[in-house]
């Protein structure tokens, strides 16, 4: 079958399959276009202080020994948002009235409660000690919702004994599904930690998350908890399914036979590269007086995680004709013109464009615009931009009109590749895209959808093959097709 007959093929083939939703796997969260970090405190930064706790220590006597509600009373004082209320620290046979009366000191002190946890086992095979895992998740779901607590925090556990690690993955996942569909019933999230045992390695983690099939499940993400080679790498791997996280103020790579300090700057700047949003709750396990270090490490969190004023840079301006765009020397290619600051991409033969000479980034950067297709039935957006050291294209509305997707991943064009979507697009109305970069992830949205979810690590990144290749670094095609496209501008992440 010759490239045309291909085309036709698949203009009609995927016209069929609109109306059907795709398989997809288990994707990361999408969050909206600017990261919101929201600060927190964990409870079992005073671990040593709290009158009732499940652990074999006493707490520390005098005038420092907290009740829930005095710690609470604390982060109002501290001027942080929110409060982590670890369950080890309630009464152990926590009243129903009693966490009422929490809810109630927390609201009245202006201070949200950002989650609590549980100190579970998900590894067990069926049968009791399994069911009793289950029922105690779900018993602290139900004391959650009491709370208002949005999120649980929840642990995977090792490989029993006599066990392996693929049954103990394989159990996991299952205690998660239930235990997921049962908290969703209370619009409570659940959030696996990275926390030793099968979750040690990134890799098993994942594994885990992106095969259980709940919205209600993701990851607890702790900065202090990858004993790994590179712990900063694996937790901006985590981002994307973090539903709650945890920064710690040491860090312990694999190599190092003691804790070192953690970069604190390096990790905010990951969470915002990576687009998370939600609460970030400090968990401070430090031997240092936490009563000095918390209200300092407080203080410096704020500052790191204070909203931050995007600065966009257009790359198309009204009246000054193309600028220092170029119309791409494809072969019987449309004029391009501007007007208004709309850039009009004339149908060619075959492929049509503009390109700049430089890309204004390479990488961890984000390039948003609107484009219309004016005439034609094929692609009106195929947009080159460097991903690192290589370049790859957004395509919307190829192949006949409605393929979109990132050519090539892995040697396979936009129709073919993970990256696949069908999408009808209608002629004379405007879309708004958006690209973002970053040194793990690729995203596009159109509009609120988002189109491209990749995770880059490992993936073979290039053009496709042929003359699309020379809107390299940078640049603006069509197919067939009249494009229209305005208001393009870029900002560092």
């Amino acid at each position: 079958m010759n490239a045309l007959s291909r085309r036709l093929f698949l203009a009609t083939t995927i016209l069929a399959t609109l109306g059907a939703p795709l398989a997809r796997a288990v994707e990361p969260f999408v969050h909206t276009r600017t990261p919101r970090l929201r600060l927190s405190l964990a409870a079992y930064s005073f671990r040593d202080y709290f009158v009732d706790s499940s652990s074999k220590q006493e707490p520390i006597k005098g005038e420092r020994t907290l009740t829930m509600d005095e710690f609470i009373r604390h982060c109002a004082e501290w001027g942080i948002s929110g409060a982590e209320l670890t369950s080890y620290y309630f009464p152990k046979n926590v009243t129903t009235e009693q966490l009422a009366a929490v809810r109630r000191r927390a609201h009245l002190c202006g201070v949200t409660i950002s989650g609590t946890s549980v100190g579970n086992t998900f590894t067990h095979p069926p049968g009791a000690e399994r069911d009793k895992q289950v029922a105690y998740v779900k018993e602290w779901i139900d004391k959650a919702a009491i709370l208002g607590a949005p999120h649980i925090r929840v642990f995977a556990g090792g490989v029993p004994a006599g066990g392996n690690l693929a049954d103990a993955k394989k159990a996991c996942i299952e205690q998660l599904e239930e235990c997921g569909a049962y908290a969703g019933q209370h619009g409570i999230f659940l959030g696996i930690e990275n926390h030793h045992g099968i979750v040690s390695e990134v890799a098993d983690l994942l594994d885990i998350v992106r095969e259980v099939k709940s919205p209600w499940v993701g990851i607890n993400l702790d900065s202090g908890n990858f004993q790994t080679d590179d712990p900063y790498a694996d937790f901006a791997k985590c981002v994307p399914y973090a539903v709650n996280v945890q920064i710690k103020t040491e860090i312990q790579p694999r190599a190092a036979k003691e804790k070192q300090p953690a970069d604190l700057a390096r990790l905010v700047k990951i969470l915002r590269d990576g687009g998370y949003q939600g609460w970030v709750a400090l968990e401070f396990e430090e031997k240092a007086d936490p009563w000095v270090a918390v209200p300092a490490t407080l203080d410096k969190l704020r500052a790191l995680m204070a909203p931050q004023s995007p600065v966009w840079i257009p790359l198309m301006e009204a009246g000054k004709g193309l600028g220092k765009w170029k119309e791409t020397d494809f072969a019987g290619h449309g004029e391009a013109t501007e007007k208004g600051g709309i850039f009009t991409i004339g149908g060619g033969g075959d492929l049509s464009g503009i390109n700049l000479p430089e890309a204004p980034a390479r990488m961890n950067y984000e390039v948003e615009f609107q484009a219309m297709r004016a005439q034609g039935d094929d692609f009106f957006c195929g947009f080159t931009f460097p991903v690192g050291e290589q370049c790859v294209t957004f395509i919307a509305g190829g192949w006949g009109g409605t393929v979109t997707g990132i050519s090539n991943i892995g040697g396979e064009s936009a129709n073919e590749n993970e990256t696949t979507q069908f999408k009808k697009y209608e002629n004379g109305q405007w879309y708004d895209i958006r690209v973002r970069v970053m040194p793990t992830r690729l995203e596009v949205w159109i509009g609120d959808e988002q189109m491209v979810s990749l995770e880059t690590e490992g993936k073979q990144l290039e053009m496709r093959a042929g003359e699309i290749e020379i809107s390299k670094p940078f640049g603006l095609a069509t197919w067939r097709t009249t494009a229209q496209i305005r208001g393009m501008r870029w900002r560092k992440l």
